[in-house]
């Protein structure tokens, strides 16, 4: 049983340090991501930069406590080293998930501003060109996409009665 613990111990802290590098590596690019309309980042614990180094050593130090009290013959203190790993693991997993949401979430509005922005300059481009030559310019309307087929109630319903 010892031997299995050891093993398991291992594995979790193996993988445990390339999460730990690529949740630094997320705050990082989180921080460094470009925002709208900010002139200068207050750089503070709060900063993502910050809170993901603290986050990582918090992770470090209960996890060492955890393996340590694994290594223990107390069969309480097992439990309790056991616990603490596998919930300072999902910690992590839990870390790097929300910090590739926020990315994606960063560069989904980054990437909307950007598009508005564009439309906004062809409209003035366009006014522009109207009021100084005088010609009407019409902008290409963009196809309307089909909406999928959808299945009619009957239809649905053979297919659960079979």
């Amino acid at each position: 049983m010892n031997e299995l613990l050891l093993i398991l111990l291992g594995f979790a802290g193996v993988c445990s340090l390339p999460c730990s590098g690529a949740l630094l590596v997320l705050g990082n690019l989180i921080d460094r991501f470009p925002t709208v309309y900010e002139d200068r980042r207050v750089r503070s614990l709060s900063s993502p930069v910050a809170s993901t180094r603290l986050a990582v050593i918090v992770f470090w130090t209960l996890f060492v406590s955890g393996a340590w009290a694994v290594l223990q013959e107390n069969r309480l203190v097992i439990i309790a080293g056991i616990t603490t790993v596998v919930a300072t693991f999902l910690f992590l997993l839990t870390a790097i998930v929300f910090s590739v949401a926020v990315l994606s979430v960063l560069r989904r509005q980054r990437a909307e501003i950007v598009r508005a922005e564009r439309e906004a300059a062809i409209e003035t481009a366009r006014i522009s060109l109207e009021k100084t030559a005088g010609v009407k310019i019409v902008l290409p309307v963009p196809q309307k996409t089909r909406p999928a087929r959808r299945l009619s109630s009957s239809m649905i319903e053979h297919l659960l009665r079979q």
